[in-house]
């Protein structure tokens, strides 16, 4: 027979709780370069709305699960996962694990975007921003078995998918388009939900990893002046990198999203 657990906040005495996670943090965490990211652009042409993006991901072999919700998806926004405090509900951690730091329109960004693009004297033929979420994680301790799962309507109507990511130790870069779905009976599933491309800082194409970085410095910017000045230091770097790696290093475009 089992011996009980001691501890007077065990509610289970035969099943201890896990240890909590860190302590919050005492005030923002700057982003690095560096940081892994998970970009999701919308590339469906029909307004999607109610967006609800949820993450279950491991700590430790320890389940956690958040979600956040985006409602209408035309914009740029950048969220984080940082998964300090939080409760244990029997089964899992829960908590503000997956939380939006910032958002603006498309249009707000690509003035900014061309305000840095001006700076530097980078004149792209054609600049495209479309919405995006870019997942940056800050937590410390290594995310494992990470499922991004998306819920959403368009005209009114429910869709749903998920992809898993796996460890959540690099770039990876989604796209989300409700195209080609099947009806299952109370909403429309499908493969709506797709990595496009991962890779590492060292083998994910410059001008790709570059607009990443912009992206992040001009949403997390406290105003505009910093925003430019971020985006201008990246682009500067991603033509330097293109000049050094040439086509080869996977060149500087910021004209495409992905």
């Amino acid at each position: 027979m089992p011996t009980p657990n001691p501890d007077p906040g065990t509610t289970d005495p035969f099943h201890p709780l896990p240890q909590p996670g860190p302590a919050p943090r005492p005030g923002p965490v700057a982003v690095t370069d560096t940081s892994p990211k998970i970009a999701i652009t919308n590339t469906d042409k029909r307004q999607i709305d109610n967006l609800r993006l949820s993450v279950t991901f491991l700590i430790n072999g320890q389940p956690h699960y958040d979600y956040e919700d985006h409602g209408t998806f035309n914009q740029v926004c950048v969220d984080r996962v940082y998964a300090y405090g939080g409760n244990w509900n029997g089964s899992q951690w829960v908590g503000d694990f997956l939380h939006t730091e910032s958002s603006q329109s498309t249009q707000a960004f690509l003035q900014t975007l061309n305000k840095a693009e001006a700076q530097t004297g980078y004149d792209p033929s054609d600049n495209t921003v479309l919405p995006n979420i870019t997942i940056v994680n800050e937590e410390p301790r290594a995310i494992t078995g990470l499922r991004v799962t998306a819920d959403f309507t368009i005209n009114g109507q429910p869709h749903y998918d998920y992809e898993d990511i796996g460890t959540f130790d690099r770039h990876y870069i989604l796209e989300l388009n409700a195209m080609n779905g099947t009806w299952n009976g109370s909403k429309w599933v499908g493969n709506f939900l797709v990595t496009k491309g991962s890779g590492f800082d060292t083998t994910i194409p410059s001008g790709l990893l570059a607009f990443l970085n912009i992206l992040v410095r001009i949403c997390m910017a406290a105003n505009a002046v910093a925003a430019v000045a971020g985006a201008a230091g990246v682009i500067k770097r991603g033509i330097s990198a293109e000049y050094a790696g040439g086509a080869a290093a996977g060149g500087f475009k910021l004209s495409q999203v992905w």
